[in-house]
């Protein structure tokens, strides 16, 4: 056998080596592409679970600091603790109003809201609770009560809300909770429910 059909047959055998590693080598990437394509399908299930389930964390977390507020069942009688708060470190006499979400124009509720705090500067508790019935049909304010400290007073606002006041003889360091219990044809107040409103004016 001639150099010439020597040289000849090792080139035809490194060629099909080559082609032999070259199918190889796509073989193996095939299986390293489906191997990642798999992996990474798992990682965005595994990563939508975890999303969940921290979602589900939060709410169950937020339903039970919401639920530690309300203390019963949610009928008549259940009280609604701390929805509403206010605090101030500026000095002057005030009005403290607090915006029920009943309103006159719409409204058949009866309502219980019991306020406490502490006025600071002229050392006094504050400790005043306000009922009464918002009645549409009737287009008025009443069978209302007022009781305890600080002038409280019961009106209907130039947005036909129902308002408490308070009346402030300091506001520095004025500290305010406000509690509600669902009576009569009322209901369950939540915390955002009720604004409190620092003004001046007698009246909003």
């Amino acid at each position: 056998m001639s150099l010439e059909q020597d040289i000849a047959h090792v080139v035809s055998a490194a060629e099909q080596l080559t082609g032999i590693v070259d199918t190889k080598i796509e073989d193996i990437n095939s299986t390293v592409n489906g191997k990642v394509a798999q992996m990474n399908s798992q990682v965005a299930v595994k990563t939508h679970e975890i999303d969940t389930t921290i979602s589900q964390q939060v709410q169950r977390v937020d339903t039970a600091l919401e639920n530690k507020q309300i203390l019963g069942d949610g009928g008549r009688g259940t009280r609604s603790i701390d929805i509403a708060r206010f605090f101030t470190a500026t000095v002057g006499a005030t009005y403290i109003h607090l915006k029920l979400p009943y309103r006159l124009d719409r409204d058949n509720r009866m309502y219980h809201i019991k306020v406490s705090g502490y006025e600071f500067h002229k050392g006094k508790i504050v400790d005043t609770t306000f009922a009464g019935y918002c009645y549409n049909q009737g287009n008025i304010l009443g069978f209302k009560q007022e009781l305890g400290t600080h002038e409280p007073f019961s009106y209907v606002g130039s947005d036909n809300h129902v308002y408490l006041r308070l009346t402030i003889e300091d506001k520095y360091y004025l500290n305010l909770s406000v509690d509600s219990m669902y009576v009569g044809n009322g209901m369950v107040l939540k915390p955002g429910d009720i604004a409190v409103i620092e003004s001046t004016e007698l009246e909003l």
